[in-house]
């Protein structure tokens, strides 16, 4: 009888184990799902880089261990996220005839500048290249963040007088035609770029943050030290003005990868009933 209720127990501990390790499963293609959503979500966002989802399986439990005679008997625990990764390929670029719509063919982010509320400046850093000049000359993307060059000074033309035209260079020189026909002076945009753009922290409005309370990368950043640049120069891409680089999101694959999560989703469901099932037998056995 001592013998019967120990085996009981035990199947009762490892259906329990495997409710727990389904609900790891689920949880996990949950969040998966998270992701394909929001990526889908933001397909026509300019500038966006498409997210995935990685996992790994979890601490093993040791059955029985190895000998030179025998292979080592292991059972699984379930399932994690390991990490959630950007795919920072270049999306395609598409013509929208304003001159300071600029998109970076390559590497590469654009620097933009913020304060907040205690007056602390900020840099943080996108692909989405939609600027306009506002009422002081200053060039500003679609949040008001004021584009800098590489040495993190802002931008800022002279608008004492009306501008009929603004030229942005594949190097990104910055030349102002003014109505009376004359010309001021030129400016340069700086780009940025850092050893594993994955460091870096998404922080929404299309802007990303290095994590380092200094500012500029360096060692205490995951992104590693930030390189400064100016555009076509040590690696980094070219301005293509007139042009808006869109969303890297494949909808084909995002949906196929829907389709495959929302079948792992279901199989652990299906695991988690059955052995509520088989668990709610073995406790009516007992009686």
């Amino acid at each position: 009888m001592v013998g019967i209720t120990v085996d009981i127990r035990e199947v009762r501990r490892k259906v329990i184990q495997s409710i727990y390790t389904s609900l790891a499963g689920m949880l996990s293609h949950r969040t998966r799902m998270d992701v394909l959503a929001n990526n889908i979500a933001n397909i026509n966002t300019p500038g966006y880089k498409a997210a995935q989802a990685s996992f790994q399986d979890t601490l093993y439990q040791t059955i029985r261990a190895g000998t030179a005679q025998s292979n080592p008997s292991q059972m699984g625990t379930g399932v994690t996220l390991a990490a959630v990764l950007n795919n920072f390929n270049q999306g395609p670029l598409v013509p929208t005839g304003r001159s300071l719509d600029l998109a970076i063919n390559g590497n590469g982010f654009f620097g933009v500048k913020a304060s907040d509320e205690g007056g602390e400046e900020r840099i943080y850093y996108t692909r989405e290249g939609s600027f306009s000049v506002d009422k002081e000359g200053y060039l500003v993307n679609s949040s008001g963040l004021r584009l800098v060059d590489e040495s993190e000074s802002e931008i800022q033309l002279d608008v004492s007088k009306p501008i009929a035209a603004i030229n942005v260079s594949p190097v990104g020189k910055i030349s102002v035609t003014y109505s009376d026909g004359s010309t001021g002076e030129e400016h340069q945009i700086g780009l940025f770029n850092f050893p594993n753009p994955n460091g870096l922290t998404r922080v929404g409005g299309n802007l990303y943050t290095d994590n380092n309370a200094s500012g500029g990368g360096g060692e205490e950043s995951p992104a590693g030290e930030r390189l400064d640049g100016t555009p076509g120069e040590d690696g980094l891409g070219t301005i293509e003005s007139g042009f808006l680089e869109m969303s890297n999101v494949d909808l084909a694959t995002e949906l196929g990868n829907l389709i495959v999560t929302q079948r792992g989703y279901e199989a652990n469901a299906k695991v988690f009933t059955t052995s509520d099932e088989v668990l709610r037998e073995t406790i009516e056995l007992k009686r």
